[in-house]
């Protein structure tokens, strides 16, 4: 694992750092988390790791019971059908919501984010993700408060497994462009219909290709019929 000594007694630089550290692989799944050795790696006391990682567990990387030493959680595929076919009926809805408001100013922005994408996919990881990231929260902005943060918890929780898929398909960086374009494109039109439908389709796309390279005797019962309830004026 690559932690700075020293760094600042602050609780969101621990909670990044060991965050990226996990979704790189740096930690690994099951991995012990000991409170002590990280306060001796971060330079710090005890409580702002003991913080980072409540953080971390809230995000669904951290497992940690009770009197038992945390530990970096296991992959896992019901956790994944879970988690994307809530992110397509949840997502789709606050797209839908949001696309007809959008302002000019805020589609130049996501445009200038799928450039972004565009110009870091298969290069810079970190850069596509915190454009890519950026993308799909602009384009649930307007659907309220709760249901705005539900998409965003959401996200955040399914980056593991969405690097995963990056990983292990050579054609997920073509395919993600050509569906974030569907989806720009047609809120660029004001079509909330479109990019609702584009963003579902996207999202099990996603967590469908996983399943495919990881379990492919396994049926996404979940994902498929989040699917088929978030479609909107097809066959």
């Amino acid at each position: 694992m690559s932690i700075r000594n020293g760094s600042r007694d602050n609780i969101a630089a621990i909670h990044d750092e060991l965050r990226e550290a996990i979704l790189r692989g740096d930690l690994p799944a099951g991995a012990v988390l000991s409170q002590l050795q990280l306060a001796e790696d971060f330079g710090v006391s005890r409580g702002p790791v003991r913080e980072a990682l409540r953080l971390l567990q809230r995000e669904g990387l951290v497992d940690a019971e009770l009197n038992r030493r945390a530990r970096v959680a296991d992959f896992s595929l019901g956790d994944l059908e879970q988690l994307y076919a809530m992110r397509i009926l949840n997502e789709t809805l606050a797209v839908t919501a949001t696309v007809p408001q959008l302002t000019t100013e805020e589609l130049e922005a996501i445009r200038r984010d799928l450039e972004e994408m565009d110009a870091a996919a298969g290069a810079d990881l970190h850069a596509w993700e915190t454009s890519h990231r950026r993308f799909h929260r602009q384009l649930a902005a307007h659907a309220g408060r709760r249901l705005t943060m539900l998409v965003e918890q959401l996200s955040d929780h399914a980056e593991r497994y969405r690097r995963a898929y990056i990983a292990a398909d050579a054609r997920a960086w073509a395919a993600g462009s050509a569906d974030h374009h569907r989806i720009y494109e047609a809120a660029e039109r004001s079509d909330a219909v479109g990019a609702g439908n584009a963003t579902a389709e996207h999202l099990a796309r996603t967590a469908l290709t996983v399943f495919a390279n990881a379990a492919p005797n396994h049926d996404p019962g979940l994902v498929r019929g989040a699917l088929r309830s978030s479609l909107v004026g097809t066959t």
